[in-house]
């Protein structure tokens, strides 16, 4: 049987149409161009060479992005197949747990439901420090279940390497890792393996692999004062009542792999006249406290901490749910297999086609990441500050949406310095603000903005400048998106002074709805 659940099966076929029609989709299901801050943002920070740490955020995913630059410039066409990279190399992973744990035919069910998850899907098209997590945690378990496994010192030792290096690349990726590493000790635990595994060197070199891979980090966690954990700890969001949030919203994720699975039941037990054969699963302890056991420590965290937002950090949770379900479906046979390969290929293409009718939709009804122009804002902005000063941009402030996406949509690639906070912009300082200028792109529906704008003008009141009003809409196929409108504040280097007319010519490059405001 051991050789059964060993045996190779290699499915690139699935997973190169899977990869397709995650990429279709998220290259349709938003207006052509759009990305989300989030993302906009990494990519910001991955032009700022290669820092041990970021004020946010562990500075795992910014580097992957400098390393995709260097293949590929950072746009939303090659941030879209990213994103569906992630996406499928997660699913991957979670099929290779399966094929240990319940065998071929089984894993290709897991596949089927873990992919009926929007967690792991949907969700994850915003690539952010979350989302990653959906490729990391279920490569960080498959390595340590082949760790678990190995039976010889060789491979112990090589397993224990790679299994650090991702436990390593999962906590530089967000400290939320944490909690999956801990399941990981508690897994090895319960282990009828543990004898082994504790005795064997791939357990001490997956420590000492992960300690010195984040030992860099934590020196600059300590030197800058834990500046990333006072974020992730105090970040002002969200829900007036985190612990029930996180209750009652989490396990939704599992709504619809759930539903699939009392479907099959059903229907595999009929077919088989109601008989029962469970599978032959390996690991399955582990696999019960890799399953639970992230919920669980996460709900503890948040009620003795009072953690906030952690209802986004769970995407990855409930990876290893769809094993267990796979491995309680009655038996089924060869034919019911082919059913199930030609309905899933079915709702591959489904998902594709489903692209653009999302996007349309989306864009018919006036969301504003479809229909808001801020590509077309960043853009425009960019000529006006170019056209005034001579020169690109190389900071601009603003709304985090509209700044963010300046940074990536700008030619000159600007350092981001939304809402006017240095404390997350180390980057800006007086000297460049004095000799570089800073560009401003405010919408009225963020609100806050312009005061922020104001008060910081009024720091610099030596500073010249002048503020634009610009007004766009977006177009798709024949449909028309709302009127949006945003602001423009030149900031000119310190020492160039700006007149009236060279505003209003400088405003003009803008588009013809911009128009002149004032000067200050």
């Amino acid at each position: 049987m051991q050789a059964a659940l060993d045996r190779p099966v290699i499915a690139w076929k699935t997973f190169a149409w899977a990869f397709a029609a995650a990429a279709v989709f998220a290259l349709t299901c938003r207006y052509p161009g759009y990305v989300h801050h989030d993302t906009a943002e990494i990519a910001m920070w991955s032009r700022l060479g290669w820092p041990l740490g970021l004020p946010k955020h562990p500075p795992l995913l910014p580097w992957l992005f400098r390393i995709y630059s260097y293949a590929v410039p950072l746009n939303w066409v090659t941030l879209s197949l990213l994103t569906a990279a992630n996406i499928t190399l997660g699913a991957w992973a979670v099929w290779r747990i399966a094929l240990l744990s319940v065998g071929a035919e089984r894993a290709g069910v897991a596949l089927m439901l873990y992919g009926l998850a929007p967690a792991g899907t949907f969700f994850a098209l915003k690539l952010n420090h979350n989302a990653i997590l959906v490729s990391l945690w279920p490569l960080t378990i498959l390595a340590f279940l082949l760790c678990l496994r190995a039976q010889t010192v060789t491979r112990s030792a090589a397993m224990g390497v790679v299994f650090g290096a991702l436990a390593a690349a999962a906590m530089l990726a967000k400290y939320y890792s944490g909690v999956l590493l801990a399941c990981c000790i508690m897994a090895s635990l319960v282990s009828t393996d543990r004898n082994r595994f504790y005795k064997l060197p791939g357990a001490y070199l997956a420590v000492a692999t992960f300690l010195l891979l984040v030992a860099p980090h934590v020196w600059w966690l300590w030197e800058s004062q834990g500046a990333t954990l006072d974020y992730a700890l105090h970040e002002s969001e969200r829900e007036a009542h985190p612990l029930a949030h996180f209750l009652t919203v989490t396990p939704m994720y599992l709504v619809p792999p759930m539903a699939a699975f009392f479907a099959m039941n059903r229907w595999f037990g009929e077919n088989t006249g109601g008989a029962m054969e469970p599978a032959i699963v390996q690991r399955y302890p582990e696999l019960w406290v890799l399953a639970v056991g992230p919920f669980v420590l996460t709900a503890i965290f948040i009620a003795a901490f009072k953690l906030r937002g952690a209802t986004s950090w769970s995407l990855p949770d409930f990876c290893v749910v769809p094993v267990l379900l796979a491995a309680m479906l009655p038996q089924f046979g060869e034919e019911t297999m082919l059913r199930l390969k030609r309905a899933a290929a079915m709702a591959l293409t489904i998902v594709a086609a489903a692209g653009p009718v999302v996007g349309f939709t989306a864009f018919a009804l006036g969301d504003n990441n479809a229909t808001e122009p801020r590509v077309e804002f960043a853009q425009a902005a960019g000529r006006i500050f170019a056209a005034a000063t001579r020169h690109e941009p190389n900071i601009v402030a603003g709304d985090p949406q509209s700044a963010n996406a300046a940074a990536l949509d700008i030619g000159s690639k600007p350092a981001a310095f939304t809402n006017f906070n240095s404390a997350f912009a180390p980057w800006v300082t007086p000297q460049k603000l004095d000799s570089e200028g800073l560009l401003v792109i405010c919408r009225p529906s963020y609100g806050g903005c312009r005061e922020q704008t104001a008060a910081f003008v009024a720091q610099h009141a030596r500073a010249s400048g002048f503020v634009c009003s610009l007004s766009m809409q977006r177009w798709w196929l024949w449909k028309a998106g709302r009127l949006n409108s945003a602001e423009v504040t030149v900031l000119m280097p310190k020492g160039t002074n700006v007149d009236e007319s060279n505003a209003k010519i400088a405003c003009a490059t803008g588009g013809p709805s911009a128009s002149f405001v004032r000067l200050f």
